[in-house]
């Protein structure tokens, strides 16, 4: 099965972040899946450091066939994030699948996914 690239995109909530991660490192086939991970810059020194502890999460994970990991310097907002982000994976490789940060998965979704 040609695996379409599973799309995360994080802002800064680091614990919705890792429960995301680690239900999608249950699904069967992510270790056949590569993963893209957006991560917006902060709006303010106010939420610098929790994007900054989400970016460090995600820098160090695995199980999945590869991992990109996208840092904004700048916060381009929710919207604009997902518009880029969707636009540069889905130009590469013409199907996506998308999830926000505060998304919990079954073992499942992939699969689901996939065949859909």
């Amino acid at each position: 099965m040609n695996l379409a690239p599973v799309t995360l995109f994080v802002y800064n909530r680091p614990w919705h972040t890792r429960r995301t991660i680690e239900s999608l490192q249950l699904n069967d086939l992510a270790a056949d899946s590569d993963l893209f991970i957006y991560a917006d810059g902060p709006k303010s020194s106010d939420h610098a450091g929790v994007v900054q502890e989400v970016r460090e999460f995600i820098r160090g994970i695995g199980g999945f066939k590869s991992i990109t990991v996208i840092e904004r310097e700048q916060n381009l907002g929710l919207a604009r994030s997902i518009i880029f982000g969707v636009s540069e994976v889905v130009n590469k490789f013409g199907r996506i699948i998308v999830l926000e940060d505060d998304l919990v998965t079954s073992r499942h979704f992939l699969q689901f996914m996939n065949r859909a």
